[in-house]
């Protein structure tokens, strides 16, 4: 879970507190790691079925912003988020981006 925070850039509780609606709808599971401190999560065969239909739209939502911004302009607002990740990463310890997730 801390891992997948850390990636996200969100709060270990926030991402807890998104995946618990997933889990209900039987998209996500979670189990226990080999260290008990550690969660699992992975997809459902459910979860895998709703994720390969999300990706034509994924990638028309993407397609719709190339086309509205232009390619420079998607390249730079991407590098200026990218940038932006980094920035906020390094300014943090690292111990309070493992347990909080970057917040």
């Amino acid at each position: 879970v801390n891992q997948l925070a850390d990636k996200l850039v969100v709060d270990r509780t926030t991402l807890t507190r998104n995946l618990r609606p997933l889990e209900d709808a039987g998209l996500v599971r979670t189990r226990p790691g080999e260290d008990r401190r550690v969660r699992e999560i992975f997809l459902t065969a459910a979860g895998e079925e709703k994720l390969h239909e999300a990706l034509p739209l994924w990638r028309e939502a993407q397609s719709q912003m190339r086309r509205a911004l232009g390619r420079d302009r998607l390249e730079r607002l991407l590098s200026d988020l990218s940038t932006t990740l980094h920035v906020v990463r390094d300014r943090e310890p690292s111990a309070q981006r493992s347990s909080s997730g970057g917040h």
